[in-house]
This record gives structure tokens, sequence and C-alpha cells, in this order.
């Protein structure tokens, strides 16, 4: 940019005084003539509109030093050396910047709030803004024709949420719109038409701005698909509502010109016959067209018949208002009263035709998971508790020589440090809770005091009314839709757990296989397996000599014979070259070798098991006769106890010594992990598998308790748990390319970890209970509370505690550009290989379902041949290798839901590429179920995306109603994956 650095100066000697805001400030700049440096420097700054002078000290003394422009910029606040009145001046596109110091935080913010107001930008957006609200209150343009202004934007309508999009309370009053014979703009003779509706109830003077619809491009008749719904408290029979038609000449920019407007009362609406009305659409006394308007009232639940307006509208304390009219209210049950585990509930609405010429209602209903921070702490208190356990195995491995002393000691160390973080970690997620936050934010997925809870979990529901009469509402779709699970704090250089587990230098395995086990995870199962069966031993003893104190020859055969087997098992397992190895090197390891009391001949698994043994062999003796002889009762129990107890003490001191020769090993195996620079506490495979698993869980149990509530009173979907188990299906949207393939990699494991859980239906003892978490890592068992209505109607043995075990499948299929670049220059090997191990999983699940109910009844063996004729379709596809294979989602969507599944579906925030997947599939349902006209199809995709619950999704995230798509992001997306224009902008996720 070309100036006359004279002119400029003069320019700034006659705004002193006069400026928008001058003074001192510091500013960062760089000194020295060989060796540079940045230091602070004193500087008189002057603002005067968009441009910032600065001179080397007052303008009186010096001249003009430099110049700054205030376009396409932004100011924020810095923390520069700990000192708080920091700011800086950044640029758009580009890393030029300034670095500025105020002397006091008065002064901070007086400049901050000057500069980002300084701007041509700021000026035009404020100017658009009074125009809109100016537009808004008068229904008319307060520039005349031809105004050299006139072409300025108007302030973004459809970005402005809803005054009321949070479900309150009850739905009272309903009404769909229609417009005919609009009257174009002067850009267009077919207007683009979006309307917004407000309302105004006395003793209100203002208008409360409440919804608005789609945008219907082209169209002089146009037939909205969104609804306005009212809630209890929201409107009375006195409310006026206003009609404000637009025409969006310009989606992507959002640029629109008022059609007009119409309003009424809601009185007249209620009473009109057939509640329909024909308004004038008026714009300077003109007429531009007609608003149809039709109401209704909802029905009741119970006996669909309609909900009377009932009582006085309520001024501000509560006192009826004279004039009010009456106010709109439900009484009975209702078909919103959610018991399922949701907060923050969005509700919207829309009618969609069908192909018999009736209005198909169609509800959306998301909200935030209850589970979200409560069992992340559950999972952190079960981690702690396993590492806290093995901390005080290591203690009991004493007497080591200094070597391996040293090394026990580092151990432990690292293992302390990672109980201290999760402690942390806990608390903060605690404290998260209590200060009112109930989700994790896309935005917030980096940050590592959140890391074991799962991104923007939310339930989504589409509920279904058909025109028919008397028709009632049901549920055709439940998902959640949640982040992928996966490590954001960790970060992705040595890729996923699926990667790190491969190229570790301690795998024993080539393959991709979470199941991979080295020797510390041998040992680490072992350990458990041996103090199991050590436990049930002692129970068994319990057990004997209560046999012998009743009396009872077959209690005492039995208990017996099990202590045998306990003991056979036992050395099944430990006599084994892992177990005898680590024995010899704990015993070469040992100070004293006089310590253990055995030589190094006698440390063998096979030799230490069979002095047990020996004690069963004394114990069986001492049984015999007794059932012989039939002697007293209590001498049965005299003579059985000391042999009895000589077992037990010789089995816990064999055990002792074959537990500390393993926890040897683990301490060795995890210095030459430490000696390799290989971490084995935080940031380790451990640490990063705790962290996704965590969040899998929480996934997986909001999915389960949804179709538990749902489906409690179907007793094939019941039977379908107890003999089958419970089917998940987790669609990813995830690409192979960059750091999303080490976010699959992460997936992989998770979904293997999550078929080791287990479920369990107790009955809830308050009403807000929540899901239990026992057990072990990736070995999980979860109590979900039912209240005791539900609970009553499980069978008896749901009921009486039987485990539900569970089927998860992954099918993945990325859509965005990262994955038209893997199929163009990379590999989509990893993509091809989850879905085909997930095909076989369905296949087996199928096998069983079709073994154990596929002949119970007609409506299961119609699901049974359903499945597997998809099965098939599905394997098709899977051939074909087709690039971007929507039929692959599409055809695992429909098999799992003919099964009764739950349905999970992500990508990486679950916001964007997620807000795409779940309507497309609720298009595909009302298409396939409830016999939507095909011809509205992609009509209705773009309400939903527009006006449904996804994009206020998006803007609970991010803050702006949009999805973070650019232009060539949406051009790189399967056509039916692609938001309407005008909803989408390069955004900050």
């Amino acid at each position: 940019m070309r100036f006359n650095h004279r002119e400029l100066a003069l320019y700034a000697s006659h705004r002193l005084g006069r400026a928008d805001k001058e003074g001192c400030l510091w500013m960062k700049e760089y000194e020295g003539i060989l060796r540079k440096k940045e230091t602070y420097t004193q500087r008189w700054f002057l603002l005067t509109g968009n441009l910032l002078f600065y001179c080397r000290t007052d303008y009186s003394d010096s001249g003009v030093v430099g110049l700054i422009i205030l376009e396409r910029c932004r100011v924020e606040s810095e923390s520069d050396g700990g000192n708080r009145n920091a700011f800086r001046l950044t640029f758009e596109d580009s890393e030029v910047g300034y670095s500025f110091l105020a002397n006091s935080a008065k002064d901070q913010d007086e400049w901050t709030t000057a500069l980002n107001s300084g701007s041509y930008e700021y000026l035009r957006m404020a100017f658009s803004e009074l125009r809109g609200q100016l537009m808004h209150l008068t229904g008319r343009d307060p520039l005349v024709e031809d105004h050299p202004l006139g072409d300025l934007p108007i302030a973004n309508i459809s970005a402005m949420p809803a005054s009321a999009p949070v479900f309150k309370g009850e739905p009272v009053f309903e009404m769909s719109l229609a417009c005919s014979s609009l009257v174009g703009s002067l850009r267009d003779g077919v207007p683009s038409a979006l309307i917004v509706s407000s309302c105004q109830t006395p003793p209100q003077a203002y208008w409360i701005r409440y919804a608005q619809t789609e945008v219907i491009e082209h169209n002089c008749d146009p037939q909205f698909f969104t609804t306005v719904v009212f809630y209890t408290g929201s409107v009375s029979m006195a409310t006026r509502l206003k009609f404000e038609v637009f025409d969006v000449y310009d989606r992507m920019e959002s640029k629109m010109c008022p059609i007009g407007q119409a309003q009424c009362q809601v009185m007249e609406l209620i009473r009109a016959p057939d509640k329909r009305q024909r308004l004038e659409i008026m714009f300077d006394n003109a007429v531009c067209g007609y608003l149809h308007v039709k109401a209704w009232k909802p029905q009741s639940e119970s006996s669909g018949r309609e909900v009377c307006p009932l009582g006085p509208v309520a001024g501000a304390k509560g006192k009826p208002v004279e004039g009010s009219g009456e106010s709109l209210d439900i009484s009975g049950r209702s078909n919103f009263s959610f018991r399922a585990p949701m907060d923050s509930i969005v509700v919207r609405t829309f009618h969609f035709p069908t192909t018999n010429d009736q209005l198909l209602k169609m509800t959306e209903v998301m909200g935030e998971g209850r589970y979200s921070f409560s069992i992340p702490m559950q999972m952190l208190d079960l981690y702690i508790a396993e590492e806290s356990s093995l901390l005080s195995q290591y203690a009991t491995v004493t007497a080591l020589s200094e070597d391996f002393e040293i090394a026990r000691q580092e151990v432990m160390l690292e293992h302390s440090a990672m109980v201290s973080q999760y402690r942390q970690n806990k608390s903060g997620l605690q404290a998260q809770l209590e200060a009112g936050v109930t989700f994790k934010k896309s935005t917030s997925k980096s940050e590592a005091e959140l890391d074991f809870v799962p991104v923007n979990l939310h339930v989504q529901e589409m509920k279904v009314i058909d025109g028919s009469a008397g028709g009632k509402e049901k549920v055709l779709y439940t998902v959640v839709t949640v982040g992928c699970p996966t490590a954001y704090s960790l970060k992705f250089r040595q890729g996923g757990l699926a990667r790190m587990q491969v190229t570790s230098p301690f795998a024993n395995t080539g393959s991709f296989s979470p199941s991979a086990e080295n020797k510390s995870f041998r040992a680490r199962t072992l350990l458990g397996r041996v103090q199991s069966a050590q436990s049930s031993l002692h129970k068994e003893g319990e057990q004997l000599l209560a046999g012998a104190r009743a009396g009872s020859v077959e209690g005492v055969q039995g208990s017996v014979r099990t202590i045998a087997d306990w003991v056979h098992h036992i050395k099944g397992h430990c006599n084994v070259t892992m177990v005898n190895d680590a024995l010899r090197n704990w015993c070469n390891a040992i100070e004293d070798p006089s310590y253990v009391g055995l030589s190094p001949s006698e440390m063998n698994a096979g030799t230490l098991c069979h002095r047990v043994e020996e004690h069963v062999l004394c114990v069986e003796a001492q049984a015999e006769p007794l059932q012989e002889t039939m002697l007293h009762t209590e001498e049965w129990h005299e003579r059985l106890q000391r042999p009895l107890a000589d077992l037990l003490a010789s089995l816990d001191e064999v055990v002792a010594i074959i537990m500390k020769a393993l926890l040897f090993l683990l301490i060795k195996e995890s210095y030459q992990l430490i000696a390799n620079k290989v971490p084995i506490g935080l940031k380790s495979y451990k640490h990063r598998r705790d962290i996704v698993f965590s969040q899998a869980v929480t996934s997986l149990v909001t999915s389960f308790a949804f179709r538990v509530l749902q489906s409690v009173a179907v007793s094939s979907f019941l039977s379908q748990l107890m003999e089958v188990g419970f089917l998940a299906h987790w669609e990813s949207l995830l690409s192979t390319h960059g750091d999303e393939i080490g976010m699959l990699e992460d997936f992989i494991v998770a979904i293997h970890d999550l078929n080791n859980l287990k479920f369990k239906l107790t009955l809830a003892q308050t009403f807000n209970d929540v899901p239990k978490v026992t057990g072990t890592r990736y070995k999980v068992l979860v109590e979900l509370p039912v209240q005791q209505t539900l609970f009553r109607v499980l069978p008896s043995q749901l009921r009486s505690g039987k485990e539900i075990s569970v089927c998860v499948v992954l099918f993945t299929q990325g859509v965005n550009e990262q994955q038209s670049l893997a199929d163009a220059f990379g590999d989509s090997t990893l993509q091809d290989q989850i879905n085909m191990r997930s095909l076989h999983q369905l296949t087996s699940y199928c096998t069983r379902y079709k073994e154990h109910l596929g002949s119970a009844n007609a409506k299961t063996s119609k699901k049974s041949q359903q499945a597997f004729q998809l099965l098939e379709q599905l394997r098709a596809q899977m051939q074909l290798r087709k690039t971007k294979n929507l039929d692959i989602l599409t055809l695992s969507q429909e098999l799992c839901r003919t099964l009764d599944c739950g349905r999970i579906t992500s990508c990486k925030s679950a916001k964007d590429r997620t807000g795409m997947s779940v309507t497309l599939e609720q298009g595909h349902i009302l298409l396939q179920e409830m016999n939507m006209d095909p011809a509205g199809f992609q009509h209705a995709l773009d309400a939903m995306r527009s006006q449904g619950t996804r994009i206020r999704n998006a803007e609970k995230n991010i803050g702006n109603a949009q999805y973070a798509f650019n232009v060539l992001q949406v051009f790189a997306l399967p056509p039916l994956y692609r938001p309407p224009d005008g909803t989408y902008k390069k955004l900050q996720t």
C-alpha cells in the first residue's frame, strides 16, 4: 500500500486531542545490529478510525515512527513472562503480529476494546446488525431504494439461534407454515424463502425471536418442512405471532432482503375453522404474497385426545394478567416425559409428505448423555485400585541385590506417578461436575485433564407420528454420537494403540490384532488366575469343614474332589517355562539365597506344586475313614481341620513364592522398557489404553441404557440379551490418512476390549442411581440400575443377576478430503481389515441368533432371514473394493437395526461428518419404513441439517451454528453427505 509519509504525519498532528484513543504502551521490537533480540520499548500511540500511529515519545516531542492499519485483524490477551497486562495484535492469513504491554489491567482492557472496534469491518458488522434489528422490529428496510449502502449484507439471521433452543416443559402448541404467490426481490423474480417467527405476550412490549424455517430455493409457493412448537409457559391465547419472510439471495454469505411480514394472535388461530389461517404478507402497505398457517395442539399419549388450554397466563410475579386470556397447558401423561439419561434436551419438529398423501410428523430429540463424567470417574477408581494393588505387591519383592533393588524402586516410582496423576484427573472431573459441566466440547478434546471423558457425547432420538387417524408416536431410531475414543492429548507420533503394540520392542507378533500378548501381559494374567484359584480353594476349604460339621458325606466328598481339582488347576497354570524361568531368575537376583528357604534345585513350579499335592493326599486319607465309620460330626471336623490347615498353609507358601517370581519378572520387563526409553507409566501404552477404554465404555453404557429403556417390555429383546448378548454397531467416519490413522488404531483396541465387557441389570435404589463399574482393566462388569416398575417385568434370570455379554462391531468408511488423498496416493488397507473383521463377528452373532431365536416365533424368524440377506449384500459390497462405499455403512446400519442393536456414530469430534451421517440415516429410515415421498428426500435432508438438532450440536461445541467445512471439503464429501449452502464455514474446532 502506497502512502505519503508527510501527509499522514500532518493528519496525525491534526487528530491530537481528538483521537479515539491515545496514550503510552510498551511495544515489542527488535534491537541490536548483529544479534537482534526482542525487547519492549515504550511508544506513544494514537488511534483514529482504523489507523494506529505510534511515535518515540509524546507526539509533541517527536514525529510519527510507524503506522498500523487495523483491518482483517484481531486483538487477544496473552501472558508474556507472567505479565497479565500483555496483548497481541494478529492478522488473518499472515504470521505478522505485534505484541504490546500496558501499564495496568485497566489500560489493557481499554486498548483491547478500542483496537477491536476500530476497523471498518467492525463498523460494517455493527451497521448490518442494527439494520437487521430495525427490519425485525418494523418489517421494512430502513434504507431507501438505491441507497449507496443498500448492497451491504444484512445480519446473518439464519445463523442466529432461536430464543428457546432447549426443551423446557411440555409441547402445547404447534404449527406448520407455507407460502403462496410470493413476490421475489428485484435481484431475482423467484425468491428463496425463509420465515422467522417471533412472539409477543402481554404485558411484553417487544418481540422475541422464537424460531425459523429452512430455506426453500427458487419457489414462489414454498411448503416448509420445519414446524414451530411452543412449550408450557412460552405462549398464551393472548400471544401475538409475527412471521417475517425473507428472500435469501446468497446463502453462502447469508445475504437476504425482506419480502414482508404477517401477524396474528394465537386465539385467532385456535378458534379459526380447522385451525387454519391465510394471512397477507405485507411490505410498505403492499401485498407481497400469502402465508398459510395450520395450527394444532398435541395429543395425550394415553388417550389420544387433544389437550385443552387451561388457566390464565401469569404475569411477572405469578399473578393473572388482566385481559391476557388463556394460557396453553397440558394435562395427563405426555409424550415427552423422558426417563432416559439425558440432559439439556433440544427438540426440533418437521412435517414431511408421504406417498399416500399424508403428512408425517417427525420429532428430533437430542440431549447430553448423563454418564459423560460419572463413568470415567469410576473407571479411574478402577485403574487407581489396580495400580495401587500392583505397587503393594512390588513392595513385597524384597532382599534383592543392589542393582535389582534400584530397578524395583524406579519401576515403583513410575507407577506411583501414574496413581498420582489419575487421582488428579478424578479430582478435576469432580470439580467440572460440581461446576455444572455435563459434556466435553470438541474444542476441549486435547485438554489432558479431560482425557478420560468422551468428546461431545450426545444421544439422538427420532420419533414419528404417521398421518393416519389416531396415529401414535413411536421411536424409530436412537443413536449415540460421540467423538472417536482416542487419546488426543498424547498425539499420534508413534501411531495409535494397534501400531504401538506391533512396533513395541517386546511384542512377539507382527499382526495388528490387539490380543497379541507379550510376556508382561501373560505374567499379569497368570497372577490374576493364580490369586483367583487360591481364593476359590480357601472358600472350598470352608465348605469342607461346614460339610463335616453338618455330617454331610456328599458335601465332604464333593469338597475334597473340588480341592484336588483346584490344586491340579494351579499346577497346570504354574508348571510352564515362563514361571520356571521366573523362579530361577528371582532366585539368582536375591542377595541372600537363604531368604527363600529353598535350594536352587527346588525352585521349580513342579516341585513346589508337588508339596501341595502331598497335603491333598493327606486330606483325602483323613476324609475316607470318616465317610466309612460315620463318626460323630465333631470328630469329623477336628480330624479334617489340621490336614486342611496344613494344605492351605502349604498352598499359600507356594503361591507367595510363585507370585514374587512373577512380580520380579514384571519388574525386570518394566525396567528394560525404561532402559530403552519406552514409557511404562504416564504416556505409556497402558496409559493410552486406559484413556481410550474409559471413553469407549462410557459410550457403550449410554447406548445400552437407552436400548434397555426402550425395549424392556419386549420379550424377544430380553431373550436376545440372555441367549445371544447385546449387539452394538459402532460406525466410524474417520479417514486412513494423517492423524486419523492413529485414531483408527486406538479404535481397534477399544472395540476389542469392549467385547470383554459384561452388563448386569440391578434394582435401582433411587431415581438418580448411575451405572456401577466393577471388575479389572479390560474385563469390566457394568451394573445398570433399573427402576422398580421396569425391573418387575424382567425375566427371572435377569432379575437374579445373569450377566449379559456384548458383541461390538466397528464399520468404518472415510468420507472427507483426507480419504480422497488416501485413496489416490495412500493406503486404505486398515479400513478394509476392520470392516472384514467386523463382518466375521456379525456373521457369528447372526448364526447364534438363528440358533437360539430363529424359530422362537414368526417375528424373530423373519428378522433372522432379513439379517442373513443383508449379510450377503454387505459381503458383496466389501468385495467391490470401491472408494467411499457408503453402501457398507448403510447396509450394516440396516442389518444391526433389524437385530435391535445399539447404534453409535463417531467421527473426529462427532459434530460435522457425524451430523451428516445421522441425518442421512434418518432420511433412509423415513423412506423405507414410513413411506416418505422420495421427491422430498433432499429437501428433508436440508431441513434436518439446517434447522434440526445437529446444527445445534455444532453451536454447543464451537459457539457458531454452522458446520466446520470449507468449500473444498464439502466438494470432497459424497453428495448425500453435503450440508446445504449457508450452513458451513471454515471454523476452528
